[in-house]
C-alpha cells in the first residue's frame, strides 16, 4: 500500500513526496532501497545556478561539492568529500565509478583553479588526487568516466591534436597565426570532445573530432566508448547517440538521428542490453527530459528495425508510460519537449547492476509558475527544478526517494559503489601500412545501398534522372556493364570531401554570413565507380565531411554530421546512409567493389585513392570490356571541371598544389568576395543591378551598409520582401503575435545547390529548386513560356558572355559547402573580428541580464532533426544568436554581433532589434500599431548595450 501512495503521489508536489517518505520509511535502517544491502552512493550537490542545457559542456557555479551516502536512503548519512579544497566556494560535477565499485572518479574546480580537472576519490583508503592530463595546451576537463584497462576517457576543450594540427598546417597554408580554442557551431562556448589519458595523466590524447560538443562518455559492455554527440552540420541540430573506440577509431552513430525529440543525452548501458537516456529539447529545461529505454541493438531509430528486430516493436520506450498508462499521451511526450511538462522531468539515469532491474535517477516534480511569452503577455513557465535523486525499480513500478530536494541547490549523477562486470578491453589498433602518413582510408561499397530517407534515391533526383532497380533494389549488375543504358545515364559520378574549419572565438557574424552552416574548405575530389562504389585516403584526426556528386560536381544532399578517420584506419560503409545496423568492416564473401579492384591494379594510376584537386573522369572500364555480346562500345566522353580562367584561383597552400595535390598540404577556400562576387560583376549585374534589376536581384558589387557584405551576397542569401497588390510588402503575425515580413525563397539555399533556382538558371535545368508561383523573381523554366508577373524569360546559357565551366563549379561549390561570407577565419593573420575590447565582466553585470529579460525568449537553441513538419525555428532564419544564461558562452555569441565598435549603432547587435521592417533579414516586432521594436533606439536599454560596445560602461 505504501509504494502505491508513494506511486501516485510523488508526481503531485514535493511537499506530498517528503511526507509519504517518512511514512512509509519510518526512518529504520530497513528503510534502504536497495536490495542487495546498503550499497553506498555518491553524487554531486551543485548551485541551481550551474544549471545547464545540452549545448552548455561546462558551466561553473560556487558552492558545488561531491558526496558519499553511506547507503542508498533518505536515512543514509551523508559526507562532503570535497568541501576542504572547495571551501563552499568551488563546484564539482559528473563522478563515475569504477568498475570494481571502489574509487569514483570526477571533475573538480577550486576557487583558485583556472579549469576544471579530474580527480580520484579512494573510497578505501579515503584519499583524493588529482589527475593531471599532461598535454601541452591547457583546458577545462571533465565528464569523466574509467575505461576497462584503467585509463580514464573524459571530456575537454583543451583539443590537443587539433591544436597541434594547426600548429603545424595553418601556419603554412596562411589559415592562422597559431593554435586556438574553437567554439561550438553556435559560436558560443569553446567546443569539448573526447580525450583520454593513462590513470596517472600521462599520455593525454584528443581521439574525437567534432566541430560541436561530444559529451556524456561511459563504457559499453564491449569496451566501446559510448557518447551524445552535438550533430550540428547546417540546419541538423541535435544530439545524437554515437559510439567510438577507446583510440578513436571506428567512430559511428549508435541511435537516434532521425527520432522524434531531440537530444539524447546521459546515455548509459542497462544490464540486459538496451541503453537507458534523457530525451530533451536542446534548451530551456535544464537537462532534464524524459528517461527512455533504448532497443539499439535492433534499431538504429524508432522507426528504423534491422532484420532481426522483434515484430511489432518501436526502438524505445519512455519510462513514464509505465507509472502513467491512463495519462494522455500528450502529457507524457511533454517531457521531451520545452514548456511545461505537467509529470516532472528526468535526468542521470544509472541502471544498477544487481540483477534488480533499478536505476539510479534524478527526478523533479513539475515547477509551474506565472511568466510571460516572449511577446510580454501572461502565460505559464517552468520554474526551477527541483531535482532529488530517486531510485526506479522498473518491475514494481515504484520510484522512491534517496535525497530530497534543497533549495537553492540541485542534485545530479548518482552513482553507486557498486561491482559490475568489467567490460571487454579493446586493444590499440594496428594502423594499415599501406595508408600514407597523416591519412585514414574510406571505402564504400555503394553509394546506391541508401535507407528509406532516399538519400541517394529519387528523393534527391531531378526530372530525367533515375536509379535503375530490380525488384526494388538498385540494379547494379547493369549500373556496372559497360555498353548498357545504366552505365551510361548513371547518375553518381564525383564525390568531394570538405574539412570543419574551426572557428575562434568572437568571429564577426558579418563574416560568416546569412547561413547556418561554418566555415568549410574542400580538401579534394574523387570518383564514384559504376557500381556505386568510393575509395578515398581522407585527412586523419579532421572532422570532414563526404557527399555524392551528379556530373556537373553538384552536391545531391549534405552529409549531416562530422565523420573521421584516425592515421592508419581504414573506415568501411555498406552504403549511401544503408541501415545504421549493419556492419562496418568488409561484407563477408561480398566480391571487390569496382573501387577495390581499380585501386588494386598494378597497371591503374597508383595515386587512384588520393584525393584530386580537380573532378576529373576517364573511362577506365570500357577499354578493358571494349566488347559485349561482339558489339563495340565506345567509351563515355572525358569529364574534366577544372578552375581554368578563373581571375582568382581559390587553392590555398604550397606551390606545389598546381601540379602535385596533397589533401593534407592542400585546399579549397572560397571567400565571396574574392571569388564569387567578381564573377557576378563581370557576368551578371549588367541586368542584376541597381533599382529596376532583372528579376528585383541585384548582383552588384556594392557594399549593404548594415552588414559590411555586398549586394550581391544578401540577394543571393536572403528573399526579397513579397508584395501586395500596392506593391507594399506583406506582413504576417506568427503564432507568438510578433510582425513578420513574408519573404520569396532565396535563389541560393545553402548546402544544397541542386536545390537552388541559382543553380538551375545557370545551367538552364530543371532541378531541385522551389517553383513558388508567389515569387517575383521570375520563377521561369526551360521550355516554360508562362513566366511569372509576365516577365521575359531569359536562356543564361545564350547570353553574350554566359558563365564558363570553372565559374559554375565554384559557384556551385560555394553554395553546396553552405554559402557563407568567407571560409577562412584569418586575412594576413588578423582574425576576421571587431569585438576583442569587450568586457565580459561588464557584460555580466550589465548587458547580459537585459538580453535574458528581452531577447532569450525567442532567441533558444532550436533543434532540427529532420522529423519536423515545419521549419525548426519559424521566428528567425537562421537564429544564430542563442542565449542560454550560460555567461561566457553568452558573451561569446554576443560578441559575434558586435560588428562595428567604432559605429556602434551599426552593429548587428543593436542594429536588428531597433528595426522592424528595414532589415535583411528582418526583426521581428511587437504586435502593435504600429509595430514596435523590441529595443527601441531611444531606450534605457539600447543606451547600456551601446555604452558596453563603445567600452564606456562600467559595472559601477
Amino acid at each position: 500500500m505504501c509504494d502505491q501512495i508513494m506511486r501516485k503521489s510523488v508526481f503531485v508536489a514535493m511537499a506530498a513526496t517528503v511526507a509519504g517518505v517518512a511514512a512509509c520509511t519510518g526512518g529504520s535502517s530497513s528503510d534502504s532501497v536497495t536490495v542487495a544491502g546498503d550499497v553506498a552512493i555518491a553524487y554531486v550537490k551543485r548551485p541551481v545556478s550551474a544549471l545547464g542545457n545540452p549545448t552548455d559542456a561546462v558551466v561553473t557555479g560556487r558552492g558545488g561539492d561531491l558526496y558519499l551516502r553511506d547507503k542508498s536512503s533518505p536515512s543514509g548519512t551523508e559526507t562532503n568529500l570535497t568541501g576542504s579544497y572547495t571551501n563552499g566556494q568551488g563546484d564539482v560535477n559528473h563522478p563515475n565509478v569504477s568498475f570494481d565499485g571502489t574509487k569514483i572518479v570526477f571533475a573538480m574546480r577550486g576557487p583558485a583553479d583556472a579549469n576544471w580537472s579530474i580527480w580520484e576519490y579512494d573510497n578505501a583508503t579515503k584519499s583524493m588526487r588529482r589527475i593531471t592530463c599532461d598535454a601541452a595546451f591547457a583546458g577545462d576537463d571533465t565528464e569523466p568516466a574509467y575505461l576497462p584497462d584503467g585509463r580514464i576517457v573524459f571530456i575537454s576543450n583543451r583539443q590537443e591534436t587539433t591544436k597541434r594540427q594547426m600548429q603545424a598546417q595553418g601556419v603554412a597554408q596562411g589559415l592562422s597565426p597559431t593554435s586556438y580554442t574553437y567554439v561550438d557551431e553556435y559560436d558560443r562556448e569553446q567546443t569539448t570532445v573526447l580525450h583520454v589519458m593513462n590513470s596517472d595523466g600521462s599520455n593525454c590524447r584528443q581521439i574525437s573530432f567534432d566541430q560541436s560538443h561530444d559529451r556524456n562518455p561511459t563504457v559499453l559492455s564491449t569496451g566501446e566508448i559510448l557518447y551524445s554527440r552535438w550533430d550540428h552540420v547546417g540546419d541538423r541540430n541535435q544530439f545524437t547517440v554515437f559510439k567510438v573506440n577507446p583510440d578513436g577509431t571506428n567512430l559511428f552513430v549508435v541511435y537516434g538521428a532521425h527520432s522524434p525529440g531531440n537530444s539524447y543525452m546521459q546515455p548509459r548501458e542497462m544490464p540486459d542490453g538496451h541503453l537507458i537516456a534523457t530525451l530533451m529539447p536542446l534548451s530551456r529545461t535544464r537537462e532534464g527530459g524524459s528517461l527512455e529505454i533504448i532497443d539499439y541493438k535492433n534499431f538504429s531509430d524508432i522507426d528504423q528495425p534491422g532484420s532481426n528486430a522483434p515484430a511489432n516493436q518501436r526502438g524505445q520506450f519512455q519510462v513514464a508510460q509505465l507509472f502513467f498508462p491512463s495519462a494522455s499521451m500528450s502529457d507524457i511526450t511533454a517531457m521531451r519537449d520545452r514548456g511545461v511538462s505537467p509529470l516532472g522531468r528526468y535526468r542521470n539515469p544509472y541502471p544498477l547492476w544487481d540483477g534488480t532491474n533499478r536505476v539510479l535517477t534524478v527526478f523533479t516534480p513539475s515547477q509551474p509558475q506565472p511568466g510571460m511569452d516572449p511577446m510580454g503577455n501572461p502565460t505559464t513557465v517552468e520554474g526551477t527544478p527541483q531535482y532529488g535523486i530517486y531510485m526506479l525499480d522498473l518491475n514494481s513500478k515504484t520510484l522512491r526517494p534517496v535525497v530530497p530536494p534543497q533549495n537553492g541547490f540541485y542534485y545530479a549523477s548518482p552513482v553507486p559503489l557498486q561491482a559490475r562486470p568489467k567490460p571487454a578491453v579493446i586493444g590499440q589498433f594496428t594502423p594499415d601500412a599501406t595508408i600514407p602518413a597523416g591519412f585514414g582510408l574510406f571505402d564504400v561499397h555503394t553509394v546506391y545501398d541508401t535507407d528509406d530517407k532516399q538519400r541517394m534515391g529519387n528523393a534527391v533526383l531531378a526530372t530525367g534522372e533515375s536509379i535503375p532497380r530490380v525488384a526494388g533494389q538498385p540494379d547494379i549488375a547493369n549500373l556496372m556493364t559497360p555498353g548498357t543504358p545504366e552505365y551510361a545515364s548513371r547518375v553518381a559520378r564525383f564525390f568531394r570531401i570538405t574539412k570543419a574549419v574551426p572557428t575562434p572565438s568572437g568571429m564577426n557574424r558579418n563574416a560568416l554570413g546569412e547561413t547556418e552552416f561554418e566555415m568549410q574548405q574542400i580538401v579534394g575530389y574523387g570518383l564514384v565507380e559504376p557500381d556505386g562504389s568510393i575509395r578515398a585516403h581522407v585527412p586523419a584526426d579532421t572532422a570532414i565531411n563526404i557527399t555524392v556528386l551528379d556530373g556537373n560536381a553538384r552536391q545531391f544532399i549534405e552529409h549531416t554530421h562530422w565523420i573521421q578517420a584516425r592515421e592508419g584506419e581504414r573506415r568501411f560503409c555498406k552504403g549511401c546512409h544503408s541501415s545504421r545496423l549493419t556492419t562496418t568492416n568488409p561484407i563477408p564473401g561480398a566480391a571487390a567493389s569496382m573501387a577495390e579492384t581499380r585501386a588494386s591494379d598494378p597497371t591503374n594510376n597508383p595515386n587512384y585513392s588520393s584525393l584530386a584537386g580537380d573532378p576529373s573522369y576517364t573511362d577506365y572500364w570500357t577499354p578493358v570490356r571494349n566488347t559485349q555480346n561482339g558489339t563495340s562500345i565506345t567509351p563515355q566522353a572525358p569529364i574534366s571541371i577544372t578552375y581554368s580562367g578563373l581571375s582568382a584561383s581559390p587553392v590555398k597552400g604550397p606551390a606545389s598544389c598546381a601540379t602535385t595535390w596533397s589533401a593534407r598540404d592542400c585546399a579549397i577556400v572560397i571567400n565571396f568576395p574574392d571569388h564569387i562576387q567578381p564573377i557576378l560583376t563581370a557576368k551578371c549585374a549588367s541586368c542584376h543591378s541597381g533599382t529596376n534589376a532583372a528579376a528585383g536581384l541585384d548582383l552588384s558589387a556594392a557594399m549593404s551598409g548594415e552588414f559590411a557584405r555586398t549586394e550581391g551576397y544578401q540577394s543571393l542569401m536572403v528573399g526579397n520582401p513579397l508584395l501586395d497588390a500596392n506593391g507594399k510588402p506583406i506582413i504576417t503575425v506568427n503564432e507568438d503575435g510578433e510582425f513578420m515580413i513574408a519573404r520569396e525563397v532565396p535563389p541560393a539555399t545553402p548546402g544544397h545547390a541542386r536545390g537552388s533556382r541559382l543553380i538551375e538558371r545557370m545551367f538552364e535545368q530543371p532541378l531541385l529548386a522551389s517553383a513558388s508561383a508567389t515569387s517575383r523573381r521570375a520563377f521561369c523554366r526551360a521550355g516554360n513560356a508562362a513566366c511569372v508577373n509576365g516577365a521575359t524569360y531569359q536562356d543564361h546559357t545564350a547570353i553574350a558572355s554566359p558563365l564558363t565551366s570553372a565559374e559554375k563549379r565554384i559557384i556551385t561549390e560555394w553554395i553546396d559547402i553552405g554559402g557563407t561570407y568567407f571560409n577562412d577565419a584569418y586575412s594576413a593573420g588578423t582574425l576576421r573580428s571587431v569585438a576583442t575590447q569587450l568586457s565580459e565582466s561588464v557584460f555580466a553585470c550589465k548587458v547580459q541580464p537585459i538580453l535574458q529579460t528581452t531577447c532569450a525568449g525567442c532567441h533558444q537553441a532550436f533543434g532540427g532533426n529532420g522529423t519536423s513538419s515545419g521549419p525548426a525555428n519559424p521566428n528567425f532564419a537562421p537564429n544564430r544568436f542563442v542565449l542560454t544564461g550560460n555567461t561566457p558562452a553568452d558573451f561569446g555569441v554576443t560578441a559575434t554581433m558586435v560588428t562595428n565598435i567604432a559605429a556602434p549603432d551599426a552593429s548587428l547587435l543593436l542594429l536588428r532589434p531597433s528595426h522592424i521592417l528595414t532589415d535583411t533579414p528582418p526583426h521581428p516586432g511587437t504586435a502593435t500599431t504600429p509595430p514596435t521594436p523590441f529595443l527601441p533606439s531611444a531606450s534605457a536599454n539600447y543606451s547600456t548595450i551601446r555604452a558596453w560596445i563603445a567600452g564606456t560602461l562600467t559595472c559601477q
